[in-house]
């Protein structure tokens, strides 16, 4: 059996998965789009090494993270991300389909800039 990229104990990171909704503002009823929180999962960041770190300057996933999370199929790239209380855009998902008994997601996300 292949070693996990993850222990169970490794994911201390809450992550909840977004997505953009129009709500009416309790201030003055006008139309606002804000995140919303479609479900929530515990996720770990993971580190490149030199060398990944390196094939990524000059790409668009330069400034971006990857977090690892337990698999589930509902993780797409429509989505989006809350860390930390900073809101990411999903760039890629890297499903982890096999049969194994623990089994991870890699999401890159990007931090969303107004």
């Amino acid at each position: 059996m292949a070693k996990p990229l993850f222990k169970p104990s490794d994911l201390d990171k809450q992550v909840d998965f977004t997505t953009i909704k129009t709500v009416t503002s309790p201030v003055n009823g006008s139309q606002v789009k804000k995140p919303v929180t479609l479900f929530t999962k515990w996720g770990a960041i993971r580190r490149r090494n030199l060398t990944q770190q390196y094939a990524v300057i000059g790409t668009t996933v330069e400034d971006s993270i990857v977090i690892g999370v337990a698999h589930d199929s509902r993780i797409n790239k429509t989505l989006g991300v809350t860390l930390a209380g900073v809101n990411y855009q999903i760039l890629d998902v890297s499903p982890d389909e096999t049969n194994n008994y623990l089994t991870y997601d890699l999401i890159t996300i990007k931090k969303v800039t107004k």
